[in-house]
């Protein structure tokens, strides 16, 4: 339960503002001190409780946020930024694909679209993400334009407070669609 809040503002938005409400009719009705302070109250515990869930970061959060940092570091064509998210045991086809397909490339966009399904593992040391990506590139070696959306499904560990890339898998080969046939 207290997860679920530390993710999800809205429900404390919700009760703040019905709280609010009832404590304002409170207030404009009797206009007494007492009901003056409930108002001051309500709107103080609801701020702080927004103040907490922000300050919050739960392993599902900080595992989405290392999501979007991957992606912002694709799309910014850092091959060794990109393999600083990459665990130590991390397959060596993902570990291949970053080293010899990113630097056929220059990546214009790379984007997660709508909203990752993040499941986590029982201690909270493992996470897998399913999500929507797409990726606008141009082929360094003829100057060839291209871009697709895939779904993914990424597999994440946490080591030292760090979450790492361990493995993917795709719906698109992306070798094929680069020209390059996958190594074996």
């Amino acid at each position: 339960m207290l997860t679920w809040l530390a993710e999800n503002s809205l429900p404390i938005w919700v009760l703040g503002a019905i709280a609010l409400t009832m404590a304002s009719i409170m207030y404009f009705q009797t206009r007494s001190r007492g009901a003056f302070f409930g108002v001051v109250g309500v709107i103080t515990v609801t701020a702080l409780l927004l103040l907490v869930n922000r300050l919050i970061e739960t392993p599902r959060e900080a595992v989405e946020r290392r999501l979007y940092e991957i992606a912002a570091t694709v799309e910014a064509d850092d091959v060794a930024g990109t393999l600083k998210f990459l665990a130590p045991t991390a397959s060596a086809d993902l570990r291949s694909d970053v080293e010899t397909l990113m630097p056929t490339v220059r990546i214009e966009r790379a984007r997660i679209i709508g909203t990752p399904q993040t499941e986590l593992n029982a201690t909270q040391d493992a996470a897998t993400i399913q999500c929507r990506g797409i990726i606008l590139a141009v082929r360094r070696q003829d100057g060839m334009k291209g871009g697709d959306d895939d779904r993914l499904e990424l597999h994440w560990v946490c080591r030292d407070n760090q979450w790492l890339l361990e493995s993917y898998s795709s719906q698109k080969n992306w070798n094929r669609a680069v020209g390059r046939p996958k190594s074996k």
